[in-house]
């Protein structure tokens, strides 16, 4: 005897509609939702009201100052999200087959690999791939990630270990790079023959922002018992101004190695006497499960090669 088979029950759902009611769960409201996927509110609250109906369940409980999520909801937001986020992947890896190599990259770069790793990066990029269009978005990792998280970059550089969680990423290494002490020429340390903690109290010390474990090795490398001992001055995440600062005033920078050689008339190296530090572990970093473009991926390569040959 054989068992009838019951009909396959209508829940499929399309991802538009899973697009809408996530951006109502972080909006909290169906106004600014609506704004936010285009669409006018009696549209957008159709789709909810139908979304909600191929499910057979309430996603939001409506309040007279906005919605909340149900239980249901917020069972359902984790899948939804990670199902928009698959079919933006597919969307994107369609169009990258379609466009080879060409399009454009947006990369997104902390202070120190901004200065260090760039330049040459960019100058490569421009002789592999001239037609290529390079987007720069500078700042902080820990600014740099939301904007990651939006898709709105291709890839990050900088030190992962500024990032409290990073298990939603991917990320391969592509250079180290150690500090060195620095000071205006006639600074009053310019012709010591190494610069102690006391000296260094004295005139204050600029650097990059740091995470206290960061800074420790820093610290006891140059003298100083503990990161929360080290007389940090001036915190700029700006390498460019933090050198300005450095060459017009007594304070001494924490920069990367070879700075004193960009602008020699007005900026030397201090010796130190505490071992070289690394600095800043840089990587390149994106969302894992996206898949890279093939140029996105190529400027990786090129930044790995030039890592490698600048610590070799």
């Amino acid at each position: 005897m054989r068992l009838a088979q019951s009909a396959p029950q209508e829940t499929d759902v399309d991802i538009k509609r899973l697009t809408h009611f996530i951006a109502l769960a972080e909006e909290g409201r169906f106004t600014a939702a609506a704004e936010r996927v285009h669409l006018s509110q009696a549209a957008y609250s159709r789709s909810i009201q139908a979304l909600e109906s191929r499910l057979g369940m309430r996603l939001f409980d409506r309040r007279s100052r906005g919605v909340e999520l149900t239980a249901a909801g917020r069972a359902v937001l984790p899948r939804a999200r990670s199902l928009v986020f698959d079919s933006d992947c597919l969307i994107r890896d369609i169009e990258l087959l379609k466009q080879g190599d060409a399009g454009e990259i947006v990369i997104g770069a902390a202070p120190v690999p901004a200065v260090t790793l760039l330049p040459g990066l960019l100058t490569r990029l421009r002789k592999e791939r001239p037609q290529l269009v390079v987007r720069l978005r500078l700042g902080a990792l820990l600014q740099l990630l939301p904007q990651l998280e939006a898709q709105d970059l291709d890839f990050c550089i900088g030190d992962p270990r500024l990032i409290a969680s990073s298990d939603h990423l991917a990320m391969v290494p592509l250079q180290k790079i150690y500090g060195s002490l620095c000071c205006r020429r006639g600074h009053p340390l310019a012709q010591a023959r190494s610069a102690g903690p006391q000296e260094l109290r004295r005139y204050g010390i600029g650097a990059i922002s740091m995470t206290r474990a960061l800074l420790k090795p820093i610290a006891t490398s140059l003298g100083f018992a503990t990161a929360r001992s080290f007389p940090l001055a001036v915190e700029c995440d700006d390498l460019g101004l933090l050198t300005q600062v450095v060459m017009n005033t007594d304070l001494i920078g924490l920069l990367p190695e070879g700075a004193a050689l960009l602008d020699p008339e007005r900026l030397q190296q201090l010796a130190w006497p505490g071992s070289r530090v690394q600095c800043v572990d840089v990587h390149a970093l994106w969302l894992a499960g996206r898949t890279l473009s093939p140029a996105a991926q190529l400027a990786i390569d090129l930044a790995r090669t030039a890592g490698a040959a600048a610590q070799g």
